[in-house]
């Protein structure tokens, strides 16, 4: 990773018993940390499981699941008192996990100025399982400037071994699901994310280009370009990703779609692939708005059609459709 200071956060952790005095307030002194830092790296395995429904085995995807248990409770801590601080450093072309950037935030960003917008949508394969512990180490060490000792402890608690906990990988990843995962997967490929941010300025200069990464999901909208621009860009960025030679982060081209805002859809060869809705992230993009994506709209749809056969009686459907609806009215407003 290339040195470049001003860009990341300074963690500054040497120890055990200075990531207590971080972790430590009012309600928690410093040695009630450090009791719950030497529980968790005592009887870490037994803390965290593979989530049985939302794992996807047959993708090589495992959400690691360590709610309810002291690691659950560290990590959250280390996400909001070490991590979560220094939110303001990521550039604002990064969206998810980060302190008020959500979805519709990114999706907004992506409707630029300009209008006649097309959109290039990338999906990184198995992204958190790219970043490996070493990546995750290195980053706190050199970047965050913590001690060996504090970045070590750091990585332990952040990371597990790659594939289903009952039969274990030789390495070790960022695991998927963790309260950490997130920012983690930002600091430790801000570099790259830069370097791709560069790229997609240079070639459409001029053009009102907007980039948006949410966690695995890539985004680039621009006004006034064609398909065969995008298809020209794509090698470039695929270039770009798997650069880095120990952290390659590779694309997924049978999910990549180049979408024009009448909603003509194409896949990365330009092979025409229907009419879809102009989205990202679930959100349907309009000249100058956000409304719910398909999806949504006919969930919302059904749930009312439903709540009406039941002649508004029907308690759980009643408050399913008012929450879809709570969410059509943040979208929209």
């Amino acid at each position: 990773m290339k040195n470049n200071q001003r860009n990341y956060p300074k963690i500054a952790i040497r120890s055990k018993r200075e990531l207590a005095k971080r972790l430590s307030d009012k309600r928690d002194s410093v040695e009630d940390m450090a009791r719950l830092i030497s529980d968790v790296k005592t009887n870490y395995d037994n803390y965290w499981t593979d989530h049985p429904t939302q794992s996807q085995p047959e993708k090589g995807k495992w959400v690691r699941d360590a709610s309810r248990t002291d690691l659950g409770k560290l990590l959250k801590l280390i996400n909001v008192k070490v991590l979560a601080p220094h939110d303001s450093l990521i550039p604002t072309f990064v969206f998810g996990g980060v302190s008020g950037r959500n979805h519709k935030v990114a999706v907004t960003h992506l409707l630029g100025v300009k209008r006649k917008r097309i959109i290039l949508k990338l999906d990184v394969s198995r992204f958190f399982e790219q970043i490996k512990y070493e990546r995750v180490y290195s980053f706190f060490l050199a970047k965050g400037r913590c001690g060996q000792r504090g970045a070590r402890l750091l990585a332990d608690l952040c990371c597990v071994p790659i594939g289903a906990k009952d039969n274990p990988g030789t390495y070790k990843t960022i695991a998927r699901g963790f309260s950490t995962s997130s920012r983690l997967a930002v600091w430790c490929n801000l570099d790259t994310f830069l370097r791709l941010e560069r790229l997609v300025k240079k070639e459409l200069q001029g053009k009102d280009p907007r980039i948006a990464i949410y966690v695995d999901d890539i985004a680039i909208t621009a006004s006034g370009i064609t398909k065969e621009d995008m298809m020209k860009l794509y090698p470039k960025i695929k270039t770009i990703l798997e650069s880095d030679k120990n952290q390659k982060l590779p694309l997924n081209d049978a999910k990549t779609k180049i979408i024009y805002h009448s909603g003509d859809e194409y896949d990365i060869d330009g092979i025409y692939q229907g009419k879809r809705g102009f989205e990202h992230l679930g959100l349907q993009m309009n000249r100058n708005s956000l409304t719910l994506g398909t999806k949504t709209r006919w969930k919302l749809a059904n749930l009312t059609h439903r709540y009406k056969e039941s002649r508004r009686r029907n308690t759980t459907i009643r408050k399913k459709r008012k929450s879809t609806l709570r969410y059509k009215e943040y979208v929209e407003r």
